[in-house]
């Protein structure tokens, strides 16, 4: 070999080899990886952007290549799910969908390509189940958890509930709901622009039958309580479901449940009927009774438990608010607003955003007196006086009945008492347990003391809840959103 045809072989050859090099380092390269989320009936919405967000992942060979993936189990596992899982769906960019039971997952994988995106790989199930350029994995719980998705009542009955991850199943519209739109000016002409969002929606019609004009009482799990007219929609939102409103934007972020057609009496009529006695110079007992169930009161009505009660007059149905604890409760009576409006939406909270009835009767110059058992209480204008269980009878409601008797002759214009002892018998009992109706009897032996002894109006009302952050042993239901409201004079 000449010289020169020598050194053309080296030259090609060092092309070649920077050739291989470039295309080594410009394979393609996933660059922005677009977002996979796990969404449904979860208590945390998993969004990957990194496949190895997860940690570990699993060395798999499909269609004759080596991946390396993420386990569905792992994924699902990650996002948290309310209820044993029963179907999954996974969908795609496309809108392409594949569903199956969500058991047998062991070899079931997600990986990411530059070619195909997110990709879900069943390798033990039919071929239709895999899914390129995923966007969503969906959790279906089997069955409807409690305090997960939604329930739509009326006062007497339920009509209607349903998880986010059911809704997936089900038919929805999507919807451009207008975010806003601007317009500005050039050249003496107006350019215009208008943004929108697309959103999974649905109205309740589309599900069950509801009369046209049908009012709705709309609660949300961070206290809201919206009264609306049937004319928004329900909004399907990753693993929860919320309330639009069009004509006034009116939302409600995360709905707990819905009344169709709420009776007029609600627990916060309490606020303004003591108030209006008051202001009218009439003395007004207050007595609230923890754990008074609407279905409580009919058992222990049927079976002779409240002679006192039943003299008082029928009870009202009042609507109470959510979420449902005794904490809660206490905060919309005194208040005469809703948990969203005056500060107290948990059992941890204790500082109220709106004035209380003890500061209307501080304003009208009428002494006021709070009677409640020992525990975290609410930060009123007037300090409460607290009971304790001196005789270690498991509840303090004798005590107070005592201490009560003592003050009803001290000149109050106002008294607010607070039992336990049917609250406290939730906790371990069933409600039809006989213990449950012992405490509803001595509760209503105690309101006849009491009452004899009153020389003024009596409003009596109740709460579900405990005030032990025991929530989940309260469903929203016809019964426990709705509870017995009386006021009277002996």
């Amino acid at each position: 070999m000449n010289r020169r045809n020598w050194l053309l072989a080296i030259g090609l050859s060092l092309l070649g080899f920077v050739g291989g090099l470039f295309s080594a380092n410009c394979q393609p390269n996933p660059g922005y990886i677009p977002p996979l989320k796990v969404v449904g009936d979860v208590a945390r919405v998993v969004k990957l952007e990194d496949p190895k967000q997860l940690g570990k992942l699993q060395h798999i060979n499909y269609d004759g290549n080596n991946y390396q993936a993420m386990r569905l189990t792992d994924i699902i596992a990650a996002a948290q799910p309310v209820a044993t899982a029963g179907q999954i769906y996974l969908v795609g960019n496309d809108g392409f969908t594949s569903s199956f039971p969500a058991e047998g997952l062991e070899n079931s994988y997600i990986f990411f390509s530059a070619q195909n995106g997110w990709e879900a790989v069943n390798l033990k199930h039919p071929i239709n189940s895999n899914v390129k350029m995923l966007k969503e994995i969906v959790v279906i719980a089997k069955e409807c958890p409690p305090h997960f998705g939604i329930t739509i009542i009326k006062p007497d009955k339920e009509l209607f509930r349903i998880t986010p991850g059911q809704l997936y199943k089900r038919d929805w519209l999507d919807y451009p709901y207008v975010e806003g739109q601007a317009v500005v000016e050039n050249e003496g002409k107006s350019y215009t622009s208008a943004v929108y969002t697309r959103r999974k929606v649905f109205r309740l019609t589309d599900f069950i039958p509801i009369d046209e004009g049908s009012r709705m009482l709309v609660m949300g799990v961070a206290g809201e309580h919206r009264f609306l007219e049937n004319r928004g929609f329900f909004e399907l939102k990753d693993n929860y479901i919320s309330y639009l409103q069009l004509d006034d934007r009116n939302c409600v972020d995360k709905v707990a449940g819905v009344i169709i057609n709420p009776p007029p009496s609600s627990i916060m009529d309490a606020f303004y009927d003591a108030r209006r006695y008051l202001e009218n110079n009439e003395k007004v007992l207050m007595i609230i009774i923890p754990g008074l169930t609407n279905q409580v009161y009919s058992d222990a009505l049927a079976k002779g438990g409240l002679p006192f009660l039943k003299n008082a007059g029928v009870a009202l149905k009042a609507s109470g608010v959510y979420p449902l604890e005794k904490q809660v409760w206490l905060g919309a009576i005194v208040t005469g607003k809703s948990p969203e409006e005056n500060g107290i939406t948990s059992v941890q909270d204790q500082e109220l955003k709106a004035p209380t009835l003890f500061a209307v009767a501080r304003q009208l110059k009428k002494p006021a007196l709070l009677l409640q058992s020992a525990g975290r209480q609410l930060n009123t204008e007037i300090e409460a006086l607290p009971v304790n269980d001196q005789n270690a009878s498991g509840t303090a409601d004798d005590e107070l009945y005592t201490l009560s008797l003592n003050h009803l002759g001290q000149g109050y214009d106002l008294i607010m008492l607070c039992f336990e002892g049917i609250a406290s018998r939730h906790k371990n009992q069933d409600e039809g347990a006989e213990s449950t109706l012992a405490a509803v009897k001595a509760i209503d032996s105690y309101l006849q003391g009491i009452a004899s002894k009153w020389p003024g109006q009596i409003i009596i009302t109740a709460t579900p809840g405990t005030d032990t952050g025991e929530s989940s042993r309260f469903d929203f239901n016809a019964d426990t959103v709705f509870v017995p409201y009386w006021r009277f004079s002996p």
